[in-house]
């Protein structure tokens, strides 16, 4: 499904990095990508931004062309469902979901997100667990 997100990989030296993604985007697909990247990617808990978005797209590009984009900033991309913040916190991935709020938002240009959730990659994997509508699972 075309649930398009930006993840946004930010480390120690404040360094981010964005990359844009076109398919299943869900949290629940998200948590499998940020996870896919492990393998490929330093060993926690060295996290560069830029090496661990490179492991990101190496580890879950299999579509195609069309799938991944890198970006400037999140903002270049009016179409976005999900914005994805990941950063080391206590030696693990934490992740912040933004989701776009399509009932206050005005159109493409108009950008609203709200915090959707937040928390260690292994937790988050757990909560979104197959979950296809979004919502966490309690």
């Amino acid at each position: 499904m075309g649930t398009r997100a930006v993840y946004t990989f930010i480390d120690d030296t404040e360094k981010t990095h964005h990359v844009f993604k076109h398919w299943d985007n869900y949290p629940s697909g998200a948590m499998e990508f940020l996870n896919n990247a492990l393998p490929y990617a330093w060993e926690l808990p060295r996290f560069e931004a830029c090496e661990f978005s490179a492991s990101f797209i190496a580890s879950n590009k299999q579509k195609g062309g069309g799938d991944f984009r890198l970006a400037k900033h999140w903002d270049k991309f009016g179409d976005l469902d999900y914005r994805y913040e990941i950063t080391l916190k206590d030696k693990n991935l934490y992740v912040k979901i933004f989701e776009r709020d399509w009932l206050k938002t005005k159109g493409f240009s108009d950008k609203k997100y709200f915090l959707l959730d937040e928390g260690f990659l292994f937790n988050l994997i757990q909560k979104y667990k197959g979950d296809e509508n979004v919502r966490a699972i309690n």
